[in-house]
């Protein structure tokens, strides 16, 4: 165990030096949670307060305006994330990444990005229905279901950017791909998720000290004031990282699992390394 965490730390390293060469990239998926979190203000927080209400009607309003603002805030990151995907194969493949025609790949792909963003929100609503009504076998149930399906579809987004095949047959695929070497996915997700997920909690806790702080009206104001500035900083740092890396390190798995190449920075010992072959 302590190996493949390692193999997937070094895996995580050379994916992230990619981004570090190319910045523009982690602009990708910046802009893409920004658009996100826009759509969620804009339809989800009014479909909140109009799903309180005691009339059937307004409540409808309200779940309308909820399923619409998910919605639109999974297509923007999936679609930001085919755009990720096509610069990132650029650098990776010794090419200075072209964000305007990978943009232009993703403005393509909008019907088959729509119907990825429909199915992916689909089967999310559907292990919330399972995890709230099910109990505790039913947490466990769509926990385990989810962990398979995050698995199962982990290479969808780079097999739309670069094959350009529906939403079904990308599904197919990406599972195909999985099947073959799944051991990369998972050590690599563990240490860019691991990592993400310690700094977001030291993001969120200084926020958390932060606003204590300014609360009790003291003169540690100040203070608290720049740990919530800090916090943030930190916060939005961590999930940049993680879908800058996520995004460069998916396109590079599906080429040595597609086309048994490695690409970049990363090699076949590296990669194979980490691998669980499909027996």
């Amino acid at each position: 165990m302590f190996t493949r965490m390692k193999q997937g730390w070094e895996l995580t390293k050379k994916a992230w030096s990619v981004v570090r060469e190319h910045p523009g990239l982690a602009k990708l998926p910046l802009i893409g949670g920004v658009l996100a979190v826009v759509a969620a203000l804009v339809f989800v927080v009014p479909g909140l307060l109009l799903a309180a209400s005691d009339l059937d009607s307004t409540r409808l309003v309200g779940y309308v305006l909820i399923a619409i603002g998910s919605y639109l805030a999974s297509f923007v990151v999936i679609y930001y994330n085919v755009i990720l995907a096509g610069a990132a194969n650029d650098a990776l493949e010794g090419r200075e990444p072209d964000v305007a025609a990978a943009r232009q790949t993703a403005r393509n792909r909008i019907p088959t990005i729509a119907g990825w963003a429909l199915i992916s929100a689909l089967v999310s609503v559907m292990f919330s229905i399972i995890r709230e009504r099910g109990g505790i076998l039913g947490q466990l149930a769509a926990t385990f279901g989810a962990a398979i399906w995050g698995l199962v579809t982990f290479l969808v987004v780079p097999v739309l950017a670069l094959e350009g095949v529906g939403p079904v047959d990308a599904i197919k695929r990406s599972g195909s791909l999985v099947r073959q070497r799944w051991g990369q996915q998972v050590t690599g997700n563990l240490v860019i998720g691991g990592i993400a997920t310690v700094f977001s909690f030291i993001g969120v806790g200084a926020m958390v000290g932060g606003v204590y702080l300014i609360a009790t009206g003291s003169a540690w104001a100040v203070l608290g004031g720049a740990l919530v500035l800090l916090g943030l900083v930190v916060a939005v740092g961590a999930s940049i990282f993680a879908g800058a890396t996520r995004g460069v390190f998916g396109v590079a798995l599906y080429h040595f699992v597609a086309e048994d190449r490695a690409v970049g920075p990363f090699t076949t010992y590296e990669l194979a390394s980490a691998a669980t072959p499909r027996r």
